[in-house]
């Protein structure tokens, strides 16, 4: 089978669809597929082994993204006519995946989407227009419900979906997420250095990795352990692993707050052996984000056997059963203070949680990218009848 994945955004930038993508596709092409990528040029060109990668001409859009322009690349529509391609996978709803959607209706090309953005959420937060807000939400529901199958990597998103328009009557297939982080790889040296740089011996270690944004509620975390600090329990630290515009924001936050000496900023990471050191060192990884539809990051701190708090009802929580696999809390920072205070008082109740994690929260692409296959080919059983 000959497959061709389609995301609007590619590396150097790091985010859960770019890394997404090229984990199935790798797997998939384990199991004897052949896979090609479709994303924007950037001026800095990243290569992944094993993987074909087509450019699309593209021009700078907001943050470090690209706005991809198939109309003005005659290459994206020579690719899909001539390149035999059995299923097309789109991994976002934009411009470059609708002019593929649109000409894999053409060439009779069954089309995959797979739902992994609460994109009115961020639409609201970058766009601060109700009109901008509604044109662009209909401008990808269009896009979405002109493909052949749909899937969603939570329960959650499923709702999210129906909720944004999705009008056809077929299921939305849950396909979740996974990681490429190994069980338990992080390096014991590695993870002793980053102990003893950062001071964490003696101290119980909070962490946060991902992108530094307003709608990943960090704040909480952050208002949540200065109502530690105040109750007298200071012998924490929180690491937080990551860069965006809003950092500036989280460090006046945690002067404010009093937790100078206890938050640390570290940065982005990019290697993941290292990042997963990170995880090592820490007790458990503070995500009270209910934007997210899923979380890799709650995987990836899993498979270090490090627990997680989300936050009740979000979809990271999904998997986590309360006390056995992480944690699930209400909303607030009371309620986040009172239930740190309580592990703080008694730190094996974390380390039983991170042990649940490895085992009942982990999950490689093995899996996940197996499901995709078996949802390939009835695809294409279904066009043959």
């Amino acid at each position: 089978m000959k497959i061709l994945q389609v995301l609007d955004s590619f590396y150097p930038n790091l985010d859960g669809p770019n890394e997404s993508m090229v984990n199935i596709s790798k797997k998939l092409c384990e199991q004897g597929h052949t896979v090609e990528l479709l994303v924007p040029k950037y001026p800095e060109i990243v290569e992944v082994d094993g993987l074909k990668i087509h450019r699309c001409f593209s021009v700078p859009s907001n943050e470090d993204y690209r706005a991809a322009l198939p109309q003005f690349d005659r290459s994206v529509k020579k690719l899909i006519k001539n390149g035999g391609f059995d299923i097309i996978h789109l991994q976002s709803p934009f411009i470059l995946s609708k002019y593929a959607l649109k000409l894999g209706k053409k060439y009779g090309v069954p089309v995959v989407f797979t739902m992994r953005t609460k994109f009115r959420d961020e639409f609201k937060n970058r766009l601060k227009s109700r009109l901008l807000v509604k044109f662009m939400m209909g401008y990808i529901m269009r896009c979405i419900n002109g493909c052949n199958a749909v899937t969603a990597v939570s329960g959650g998103t499923v709702e999210v979906l129906r909720e944004y328009g999705y009008k056809k009557c077929g299921d939305i297939r849950v396909i979740g997420n996974a990681t490429g982080m190994l069980p338990l790889s992080a390096d014991i040296e590695v993870t002793g250095k980053i102990v003893k740089e950062y001071g964490l011996e003696n101290n119980f270690t909070f962490i946060y990795a991902g992108r530094l944004a307003e709608v990943k509620n960090i704040q909480l975390s952050l208002s949540a352990l200065s109502i530690v600090k105040k109750r007298g329990y200071g012998n924490f630290r929180f690491l937080i692993v990551g860069d965006g515009a809003y950092g500036k924001i989280l460090k006046k936050t945690a002067r404010e707050l009093g937790l100078t000496e206890n938050v640390i900023f570290a940065g982005k990471i990019t290697d993941k052996k290292l990042l997963a050191s990170y995880y090592a060192a820490a007790d458990i990884l503070l995500f009270p984000s209910a934007f997210d539809t899923f979380g890799l990051v709650v995987l990836e701190a899993a498979a270090n056997a490090t627990p997680t708090a989300a936050l009740k009802g979000s979809c990271a929580s999904e998997r986590i059963e309360d006390g056995v696999s992480g944690f699930v809390w209400e909303d607030g920072a009371e309620i986040w203070a009172e239930n740190i205070i309580k592990i703080l008082n008694d730190p094996s109740v974390a380390k039983r949680a991170g042990q649940g994690a490895l085992k009942y929260v982990y999950e490689s692409w093995d899996g996940v990218s197996k499901r995709y296959s078996e949802l390939y080919n009835e695809l294409l059983d279904a066009e043959k009848k």
